[in-house]
């Protein structure tokens, strides 16, 4: 779970004040990261993960939250370092009891982030395929939360093929032809020819020809698995923020890194 997702569970996460989300953030990292202590750049991250304004002083924000008679969180031995205390954590632990998880608060959510989505989106140049995603995004407006991810992951493949095509075939038969299952006798010359290759083989070519980096392939490994899970009838339950994630994340380190 990110920390957007996280902050999903209390509806708007931009009706919570920094010192709510600080302490929120903190039980995140104990809970989800299983860091006990943390240091202020730790909060600053999940600002950022978040798609939030980190605090400008983030030390002593923590500093002050670390005051009192039940403070929220306590001062480690360790300089600079502080850790989530038990007023801190039943104060967290009482917020996700008491907010109800229902549509209108996935919607307050959804409100807040779509137009964040519609600048990401705008980031792309080429017009079918900027279009193609704004349809996406309509089908998440009406909560049709797989089609949108599996037409987000449609459009990626298809920008990975298009750039690959033109500017690093010699590359990708290269590696191909390097495997030793049935695909190394596989060439390809046009896009349909990329459509007999799983996905997750597509994935590990891409990166054994050095065209994507390690990071990339993880992200798309990752996104592959969730779009998997979107594209049958399963009981799992598809949040939002998952979504806009998925989004952001092939958009801004697939689609706009590797530009045509």
């Amino acid at each position: 779970m990110t920390p957007l997702e996280f902050l999903s569970q209390f509806g708007d996460p931009t009706n919570l004040s920094q010192r709510s989300l600080v302490i929120a953030f903190a039980y995140y990292l104990r809970q989800e990261e299983g860091k006990l202590e943390f240091k202020p750049v730790d909060i600053q991250v999940c600002f950022q993960k978040a798609l939030l304004k980190a605090p400008t002083k983030p030390a002593a924000l923590l500093g002050s939250l670390a005051q009192g008679k039940k403070p929220s969180l306590l001062k480690s031995s360790l300089r600079g370092n502080y850790s989530l205390s038990i007023y801190g954590l039943q104060e967290v632990q009482d917020a996700l009891a008491s907010t109800p998880n229902t549509a209108a608060g996935l919607s307050a959510f959804l409100e807040t982030a779509l137009p964040y989505l519609q600048r990401t989106v705008a980031k792309i140049t080429d017009e079918n395929r900027r279009k193609f995603l704004a349809e996406a995004m309509a089908c998440l407006g009406v909560q049709a939360k797989r089609a949108t991810i599996v037409m987000t992951w449609l459009v990626t493949l298809d920008h990975l093929y298009d750039f690959i095509l033109t500017k690093k075939l010699s590359e990708f038969n290269t590696a191909l032809g390097r495997r030793t299952d049935r695909h190394a006798h596989k060439v390809i010359t046009s896009k349909d020819d990329f459509s007999d290759i799983p996905e997750n083989i597509f994935i590990e070519v891409s990166r054994s020809a050095d065209i994507i980096s390690n990071d990339v392939r993880k992200i798309l490994d990752e996104k592959l698995g969730i779009r998997n899970s979107c594209a049958h009838p399963s009981a799992i339950e598809i949040h939002d923020s998952k979504v806009i994630n998925f989004i952001e994340d092939l958009v801004d380190n697939v689609i706009v890194k590797y530009q045509l």
